[in-house]
């Protein structure tokens, strides 16, 4: 199913947020607990940081719309280390469209929107446990690159990476 994919504007902030909140839940609450989830949302999901995203012109954070209801969305910017590497910091959809080819959707788009921004690479971090993670980013041709420790989380996870 297609859906039209634009950037995010102000107005999608609460639905954006929303999206993020339900995903977020589905797939890492069986991980890390209620506790530290709901501490993570709300220390890294906050309205502020989703506008300040939005008014940032090297950030990509875009939104899948259908009927005008945003269902999923994609956040990448660029490596403060590495200006051709850009940071997919996240992408969800709303759960009860997994499945859909949503993701695979906006993963496609963000990839063109690096190559546009000038970047070379995309890295992301994953949870080792988030096996729905792990297949959906090794089935777009993205390749493990090492292993990390989420202190804030206390969870393993591995970083993936793609050229595009």
């Amino acid at each position: 199913m297609d859906v039209a994919i634009r950037a995010a504007a102000p107005t999608d902030v609460a639905s954006i947020r929303d999206v993020a909140k339900r995903a977020w839940k589905a797939a890492h609450e069986p991980i890390v607990g209620t506790d530290a989830m709901e501490s993570f949302l709300s220390e890294y999901y906050d309205a502020e940081s989703f506008q300040a995203r939005i008014d940032c012109d090297e950030t990509i954070l875009d939104v899948a719309v259908e009927g005008g209801t945003v269902v999923g969305y994609i956040l990448a910017s660029p490596n403060a280390d590495d200006e051709t590497t850009f940071d997919l910091s996240s992408i969800y959809v709303t759960r009860m469209r997994w499945g859909e080819g949503i993701g695979q959707q906006l993963l496609d788009h963000v990839e063109r929107r690096v190559r546009e921004h000038g970047g070379e690479r995309i890295q992301l971090g994953v949870m080792a446990e988030n096996d729905r993670a792990v297949r959906f980013y090794e089935a777009a041709d993205y390749r493990q690159d090492g292993e990390f420790h989420d202190e804030h989380l206390g969870v393993p996870g591995y970083t993936y990476v793609k050229t595009v």
